[in-house]
């Protein structure tokens, strides 16, 4: 199985008056229950699940500690997290404030290896198409609703829009 996506029209947004294109648009599931992901991820080793799930939360807390501080937080195999902010400019230094400061975001940095694994093994799977507010559960189910001709052969054509939805990334 493959990385979910749909297929969406959107509008340019530097050109607002030019015609909508179709647009690949990320199409993930919810999270993993905690309680299951804890017995997966623990299965097959000595640690228990509610140990996994108390360490969990003893890192969560060291990065909320760490990032209130103004330091990085960098948990090994995972990534690195951080805050990362845009502010107003002042034209006199004396006039800056902190209500200045904008679009606040906590940003993780994955793991060079783990980064590197998932974009290596990571397909992608077409899960249907939005168009007008309404899902169609393939681009197959589309094509007949719109009266498209069917054909093609099934790899993503210049041109031709056909997709099958199963790509390698890279």
């Amino acid at each position: 199985m493959g990385y979910p996506y749909v297929m969406r029209k959107k509008p340019n947004p530097l050109d607002k008056q030019a015609p909508k294109k179709w647009y690949a648009v990320t199409k993930s599931g919810a999270p993993m229950d905690e309680e299951i992901m804890t017995k997966m991820a623990t299965e097959d080793t000595t640690m228990a699940d509610v140990e996994l799930a108390a360490a969990a939360k003893l890192i969560a807390k060291w990065v909320y500690n760490q990032l209130i501080q103004g330091k990085r937080a960098k948990i090994p195999g995972l990534g690195t997290f951080r805050i990362t902010f845009g502010s107003e400019g002042v034209e006199n230094i004396e006039d800056f404030h902190t209500g200045l400061i904008r679009n606040v975001k906590l940003s993780l940095i994955p793991d060079k290896t783990l980064r590197a694994n998932i974009l290596r093994d990571l397909r992608f799977e077409n899960a249907g198409v939005v168009d007008e507010g309404t899902y169609y559960g393939s681009l197959e189910n589309y094509k007949q609703v719109k009266g498209i001709a069917q054909g093609g052969t099934g790899t993503n054509t210049p041109g031709t829009g056909e997709d099958d939805g199963d790509h390698q990334l890279g």
